[in-house]
């Protein structure tokens, strides 16, 4: 499979909301929520998508703004998870930031959400803080790490 990084048009957004959902299901984001995300100031969204098929494979949104970077969100598709595509993502953002001046980038994810957490760790983010009881899952809740990343400039 041959893959392309591109950025987020308006008529990814119906496969993107649905990536999201697979990903995310207890925290799903529809179209409107991706669109009103990348409708902010210094907001973008990139993707990888299979050349051949044009199946969007894994995507982030993100902001650059003011010197920092943040991730709101990053998915990769559960049937292509291990494949590199959340790294390639993560290093073109950095790529991104730097040429934009950031000095560092940051997110948050849910404690329990291992694979994830492994991904960051190897793309150099260390734990900056903690959100008690900030993600929903069910009935219970789950923290929220802060992660940041400096970046080299």
């Amino acid at each position: 499979m041959t893959r392309q990084l591109r950025p987020v048009t308006s008529d990814d957004l119906s496969a993107l909301a649905a990536l999201h959902r697979a990903c995310f299901p207890d925290d799903r984001w529809d179209e409107r929520a991706l669109a009103e995300l990348l409708a902010i100031s210094g907001a973008s969204g990139h993707l990888v998508a299979d050349r051949a098929t044009g199946d969007r494979l894994g995507f982030i949104l993100d902001l650059i703004l003011a010197g920092e970077a943040e991730i709101f969100t990053l998915c990769t598709a559960p049937a292509v998870r291990r494949q590199g595509i959340a790294r390639e993502l993560i290093e073109h953002l950095f790529a991104r930031a730097q040429r934009a001046g950031a000095r560092s980038v940051g997110l948050e994810v849910a404690a329990d959400n291992g694979g994830a957490r492994a991904v960051y760790e190897q793309c150099g983010f260390m734990q900056a803080g903690r959100r008690r009881d900030y993600y929903r899952r069910g009935d219970a809740t789950v923290d929220a790490l802060l992660l940041r990343r400096v970046l080299q400039n």
